[in-house]
């Protein structure tokens, strides 16, 4: 089982999404998105080394995700197996090579941290003006 494949099966067990391949011709892309929203939190990549800035031949593939700290992201892509979000530097993405460079289990924490950094803000809780004159006398 190829760490893509791997990573497909825990975003399914995990969040209960499944990857969705996008309609280009000459690319290999597919996503992951959150189900209430369809915010993207993964983006699996398949292209020519030499896209990504690499030496030698043949494809690679990566996950791109979103790291929430930009000094974070910033510190990532100076260690092995990052590179700067791919297809775009903006938006604090980071791209991990699916080598075997970075350890499956590394990958899964910034695949949390992705789901995390793109999913629907919480909206206020409005609290019932009777609780909350409850709570104030209670001291709280």
């Amino acid at each position: 089982m190829t760490i893509r494949e791997r990573l497909e099966a825990y975003a399914k067990a995990t969040y209960g999404v499944e990857s969705e391949q996008l309609p280009f011709r000459q690319e290999d892309y597919a996503v992951l998105r959150h189900a209430d929203t369809g915010r993207w939190f993964a983006v699996f990549i398949v292209k020519p080394k030499k896209s990504f800035g690499m030496d030698g031949e043949g494809n690679t593939e990566i996950v791109s995700l979103k790291i929430r700290d930009p000094l974070l992201a910033d510190l990532l892509i100076q260690q092995t197996g990052y590179l700067r979000g791919y297809p775009s530097s903006k938006w604090n993405w980071v791209s991990i090579i699916l080598d075997g460079t970075v350890p499956f289990e590394e990958v899964c924490r910034w695949l949390d941290e992705s789901y995390a950094a793109t999913k629907a803000k919480a909206k206020n809780q409005i609290v019932p003006l009777v609780k909350r004159n409850a709570l104030l006398k209670e001291g709280k």
